[in-house]
């Protein structure tokens, strides 16, 4: 056992870490911001101290070893620690966590939390939780209050191109659901993003898988360079393609999918969009993949399950069967409340193709109600390299409120008062188009305002969605309160 202190404790992915690590049997602790953020409450309740002053100082206990998030890798407490301590960014424990476990990721510009977190549910559904799997990955399953660990055979982690963090990890097998231009902080042209996803394709270990959506035009792109540079993988696709091998077809008369390698079987899912259908497909394909990808192959069959034509058919349909059950996690369309008729959910969507998805599967969902989003742009130069995107998807709302951009520990601030811009641009063109579906835009500077005004806002009916990467999804509680 070792003591471990985690810089950055509260970040989505470093708070996995630390729960699992304390799983492990190892004495956790961390230091991070004071401010309010959700991933903390798993931790208090796994009784793991955060220390809220960037410093040694006032810790007494031994540290063994320290992790810090990517975030923080120039702050002065890091460099401090890599003179004295023992000390891994978070990205380079992942990647020694892949030295020594057999390990397969999701990768994908958008759709990774989901995909992977879905992957998780699968593998850890009924008797599937005798499987001996640990999974890390930007969130936490909605109604399981701690981390995936059933043990150590199997390693199963969201792995993100920023940076190119994903290139250092030793995998198996992966899965790709999109390949976009984002993160333009360190990516200065889609090409770019291509070649890293190339890269990340290609280091694949020998004969491992690589799974694909190709109804993403990038990802089929990259299938036909990485069948030709890597034939000894295995490469499975999936999507509502015509050519995919696991084809998704939508029946005509129902909300029901089938997936044409099952014949005329099908299954209801909790989505009706199509990129997250492709997300729960993909999970079921990866988790039938890593199952079997094992020396000594269990099943882990429950009483009622039938095998029956070819194993990898039969245990892809248990996944499939396991997650129409899935209700996604924290902060992905998350259901934070129902007050007065009105709807308040937490979505993390900060890419104006994360926020287009959002927006068509909630005007599925609630066909008959006015869509009410408070929008924390996520840094800078996303905002300022996607303005035009962004433009088009918010006017796809009803009613928007934007606060000023949240720049998080990248410290990549708003020094244009672009969110203020948006709104201006967004008003300008509600005067000039009777096509959009926008009544009212406007920017709220300071976040202790946004209650206030929003409540006058919500009428009943509404469906009121706290977006974007910043720390604002408790705001609906505020909300509801001035609303009282």
């Amino acid at each position: 056992m070792s003591n471990i202190l985690l810089i950055g404790i509260k970040g989505s992915g470093m708070s996995n870490l630390a729960l699992i690590l304390k799983k492990k049997g190892n004495f956790v602790f961390g230091i991070d911001k004071s401010d309010y953020y959700q991933s903390q409450d798993k931790l208090i309740q796994s009784n793991i101290e955060i220390f809220n002053k960037f410093s040694l100082s006032n810790i007494s206990y031994k540290i063994d070893e320290i992790i810090y998030s990517t975030a923080y890798e120039n702050h002065e407490l890091v460099i401090f620690a890599k003179k004295n301590y023992k000390t891994l960014s978070y990205v380079e424990y992942l990647s020694q966590l892949t030295d020594n476990v057999a390990s397969y990721a999701v990768a994908g510009t958008h759709g990774k939390t989901t995909t992977t977190a879905a992957t998780a549910f699968a593998l850890t559904y009924k008797e599937r939780v005798k499987f001996p799997v640990f999974s890390i990955f930007g969130s936490s399953l909605i109604g399981k209050a701690s981390c995936i660990y059933q043990g150590e055979e199997a390693f199963l982690l969201e792995a993100c191109e920023y940076q190119n963090h994903f290139l250092t990890y030793k995998l198996q097998g992966a899965l790709i659901t999109s390949i976009d231009y984002d993160h333009p902080d360190f990516f200065k042209s889609l090409t770019q993003v291509k070649e890293c996803f190339y890269k990340f394709a290609t280091n694949l270990k020998n004969n491992g898988f690589l799974i694909l959506n190709v109804d993403d035009q990038n990802v089929k792109s990259l299938k036909y360079q990485i069948s030709n540079a890597r034939k000894d993988l295995n490469i499975i696709t999936y999507g509502f393609n015509d050519n995919s091998l696991f084809r998704i077809e939508k029946d005509a008369y129902s909300n029901k999918y089938k997936v044409k390698i099952l014949r005329d079987e099908y299954f209801q899912f909790k989505y009706q969009d199509r990129t997250l259908i492709n997300d729960i497909v993909g999970a079921a394909i990866l988790s039938t993949c890593i199952l079997l990808d094992r020396k000594d192959v269990q099943l882990y069959l429950n009483n009622d399950d039938i095998i029956c034509d070819e194993v990898f058919t039969t245990l892809f349909r248990i996944s499939l069967k396991a997650l129409e059950n899935f209700n996604n996690v924290k902060g992905r369309i998350e259901l934070k409340a129902v007050s007065d008729n009105v709807i308040y959910i937490d979505d993390y969507a900060h890419h104006p193709k994360e926020i287009y998805t959002l927006v068509n599967e909630l005007r599925t969902r609630y066909p008959n109600n006015k869509l009410f989003a408070i929008f924390s742009p996520h840094t800078a130069s996303r905002t300022k390299a996607l303005y035009k995107e962004f433009i088009s998807v918010l006017l796809l709302f009803d009613k928007l409120i934007i606060t000023k951009t949240f720049a998080s520990a990248r410290m990549d601030e708003d020094k244009n008062n672009l969110a203020k811009n948006l709104v201006r641009d967004l008003n300008k063109k509600l005067l000039t188009s009777f096509k959009v579906k926008l009544n009212a835009a406007l920017y709220v500077k300071d976040i202790k305002d946004v209650a206030s005004i929003a409540s006058s806002m919500v009428e009943e009916g509404d469906v009121v969605i706290s977006l974007g990467a910043s720390n604002n999804d408790n705001l609906y509680k505020e909300i509801i309160k001035e609303k009282r």
